[in-house]
């Protein structure tokens, strides 16, 4: 019983086809989600005080460069159809930046949209870093923005494995815009994604919500 009321609330208030790791879930929800590539990992630990509210903690490392950041998570707008759901996400936090040996106070922000089926998806997000020392000249605020276009080879139930195709592109700051192919493992509470880049290198995410 308790599994069948979790699947129901799990499609009501996490999306209708599972196919984004939203950073609101259903009220009560604690949700664990990390990703990962090469010289870059960032882990978010969330907990949502109802539909539309959020708090939670990240954890971001590039190379020599890590964030740490308390942040408050709000489902700004949703859009709920007889087969598909959009979302807009909006983040904010401060935190600490550690790089060379220094400690540095740091403001984040994040806008994100999505629009999902059971069948398709589409997704983007971009996230800022505010230094505070961004005015000197051999330091830049981080600037991430990433898109997403998903596709489930075929249509399964919440409590059955559901598969998902995707590409995904980011572009950091100046740097040429990265691909990547994933493929994406969802069974009731839990996701994984394995990812491979187009101009080589791995990627692994994952996903929980307890």
């Amino acid at each position: 019983m308790n599994k069948l009321i979790l699947g129901l609330l799990l499609l009501s208030f996490g999306g209708v086809g599972t196919a984004n790791a939203h950073p609101v879930s259903f009220q009560g929800a604690t949700s664990l989600m990390s990703y990962n590539k090469e010289k870059e990992n960032e882990l978010l630990l969330t907990y949502s005080f109802d539909r539309s509210w959020a708090a939670g903690l990240s954890y971001f490392k590039m190379e020599d460069i890590e964030y740490t950041i308390p942040r408050i998570n709000f489902l700004a707008k949703r859009w709920n159809n007889d087969d598909s759901q959009g979302n807009i996400y909006l983040s904010a936090g401060y935190g600490t930046e550690r790089s060379f040996d220094e400690n540095k106070g740091v403001t984040f922000g994040s806008v994100e949209a999505d629009w999902e089926s059971r069948k398709y998806y589409t997704s983007i997000q971009y996230n800022k870093f505010f230094r505070q020392d961004s005015d000197a000249v051999d330091r830049t605020d981080y600037e991430h923005t990433k898109g997403r276009l998903g596709v489930a080879p075929y249509l399964a139930e919440f409590n059955e494995l559901n598969t998902w195709l995707i590409v995904q592109f980011d572009k950091v700051n100046d740097k040429p815009i990265e691909t990547t192919q994933f493929i994406r493992l969802f069974y009731k509470n839990a996701m994984i994604e394995l990812g491979a880049a187009f101009g080589g290198g791995w990627a692994f995410n994952y996903m929980v919500h307890f």
